[in-house]
């Protein structure tokens, strides 16, 4: 028997976690949320899912949020150890294109699409050569939506581009060029790179790096990308910050600068923040040919607005809202299709607001509310994760 005490030990804390977990998912199925709208146009929820994540205690659980009430999300007890809760917009993938999503990651960083076509990029690993890094083969699988048909092809890199991984970022194509915005890693240090295929000749056409440290340079570099990573979009620019600092004792940043990347002229130019904006760097959007800088007070939101285009910053938008003071969920905030979605606690539940990120115009106000009579004063969070419009 003694020889077995591991084993049978091993075995009830499986189960023990295993039946707390379904205990406290059990506990989890009497939430419910529904949108009471209290202002504005309540079409402009008709067609919108909220995807959230509810938090109470150790109870945790995904909930897809509608005009019609709430539906939790199913999940696993594995998919819920690897925080599995994939964006809206794969369901619609999945639906329509079965054969051509098997075996993709969800990540959409890693797609473009438009009327015509889906594209998937992935770098894939060919092995580990000791001490040298991985050596990668860059895969591209294109479904043409009219006909449902698929092709694909891989490039393999150069021998000289050896990785620990590479990490995909953004997908960007135009007249038969495809860009792929990733970050690459060796022994700690981190790259930035703009890999351009031509699609006709399938083969690489450059590897531009956007930053990196250079070698008689001292501490490392860190790179901040900005571009949305909750959906798939086909920007003109990239933007992204790199900070340079050093870690002898406590770490010390050595520079921090911004950079906007134009994907059709390839010109890179530095972008300066005005400085009583910079403490608000880690909540900036960009959005089509706006950079947005919300600032949040006690009366609402101040919407700052900087045109690429025009090179200019324009007058900041504001909205109001209720808030209360509260350190374990900050606002929410997406901007989508020329619109704010903007989700925020207060005392009874969540306030919800659609504005007009052109005019400044309040489009709807609504409050989220717990239904479980019980709960609605518990200590829960609820976080929204992405605003997903079904007409797109």
């Amino acid at each position: 028997m003694k020889k077995y005490w591991k084993t049978i030990l091993i075995s009830l804390i499986i189960v023990t976690t295993i039946g707390s977990y379904y205990i406290q998912q059990a506990m989890a199925m009497d939430e419910s949320f529904k949108i009471e709208t209290t202002n504005g146009n309540k079409g402009e929820i008709d067609n919108l899912t909220l995807q959230a994540s509810y938090q109470s205690g150790d109870i945790y659980r995904g909930f897809h949020i509608s005009k019609d009430g709430s539906n939790q999300v199913s999940q696993s007890f594995i998919g819920e150890l690897i925080g599995r809760n994939n964006p809206l917009m794969f369901q619609k993938y999945i639906q329509e294109h079965r054969n051509f999503m098997r075996g993709k990651l969800l990540n959409p960083s890693q797609y473009f699409e438009d009327e015509d076509r889906l594209i998937y990029i992935t770098f894939q690993s060919n092995g580990r050569n000791k001490g040298l890094g991985n050596l990668f083969t860059l895969q591209i699988d294109t479904l043409d939506k009219n006909t449902n048909d698929s092709s694909s092809f891989e490039i393999n890199m150069s021998d000289q581009a050896r990785y620990d991984w590479i990490n995909e970022q953004d997908v960007y194509v135009e007249n038969g060029k495809i860009k792929i915005l990733a970050t690459s890693y060796l022994n700690g240090e981190e790259e930035l790179h703009i890999y351009t295929v031509d699609e006709n000749k399938k083969e690489l056409e450059h590897d531009s790096i956007l930053a990196k440290r250079e070698s008689e340079e001292r501490g490392q570099v860190s790179i901040r990308i900005f571009n949305e990573n909750n959906k798939v979009q086909n920007g003109n620019h990239f933007l992204y910050m790199v900070e340079k600092y050093n870690q002898d004792g406590e770490p010390e940043t050595i520079s921090s600068k911004m950079y906007l990347y134009n994907n059709r002229n390839n010109e890179v130019k530095e972008w300066t923040i005005p400085a009583e904006l910079k403490p608000y760097t880690n909540s900036m959007i960009l959005h089509g040919t706006d950079i947005f800088i919300p600032v949040h007070s006690a009366n609402g939101l101040e919407l700052n607005r900087y045109n690429i285009e025009k090179k200019q910053w324009e007058e900041p938008l504001n909205f109001k809202y209720p808030s209360i003071a509260n350190d374990k969920e900050k606002p929410s905030i997406q901007i989508t299709d020329g619109k704010l979605y903007l989700v925020n606690r207060v005392s009874d539940g969540h306030f919800f607001l659609i504005g007009d990120v052109r005019t400044g115009e309040s489009l709807y106000e609504g409050k989220i509310i717990n239904e479980n009579k019980e709960n609605r004063a518990a200590d829960y969070s609820l976080f929204i994760e992405q605003v997903y419009n079904h007409n797109d």
